[in-house]
């Protein structure tokens, strides 16, 4: 009996003391807020920006040339894998040469994901 008397008077306690929120003095401006249009990269801005951008052309050239020679191994070990009966090695190197070609197409186009990402 004690239970539910307390069940129904903390319902009725918390429905009379919540009351609706007021309107927010003054009212926001439409359009107002934070310029985006006015963030803009400048890489003149970085001291030595040329030396970030050749080490980030030599890491791409670097993630380019392992996955060609992921695939390449994958390649010969799924051609290689059946002749010596190994079709574990065969399966291998057939997902070796889906995730080398995956990664190939992922670091071959970073720059065009780069440029769309900070296109103005």
């Amino acid at each position: 009996m004690t239970a539910y008397t307390g069940a129904w008077l903390a319902a009725v306690l918390t429905a009379r003391v919540v009351r609706p929120v007021a309107d927010p003095t003054p009212a926001p401006t439409p359009g107002g807020g934070f310029d985006w249009e006015k963030i803009k990269p400048d890489p003149s801005a970085v001291p030595k920006s040329g030396l970030f951008y050749t080490i980030v052309n030599a890491c791409m050239f670097l993630g380019v040339v392992a996955a060609i020679a992921g695939l390449v191994s994958g390649a010969i070990a799924f051609g290689v894998g059946p002749i010596f009966g190994a079709h574990i090695i065969s399966d291998r190197g057939k997902s070796m040469m889906w995730k080398a070609g995956l990664v190939a197409l992922i670091v071959g186009s970073a720059t065009t994901i780069v440029s769309f990402l900070l296109r103005q």
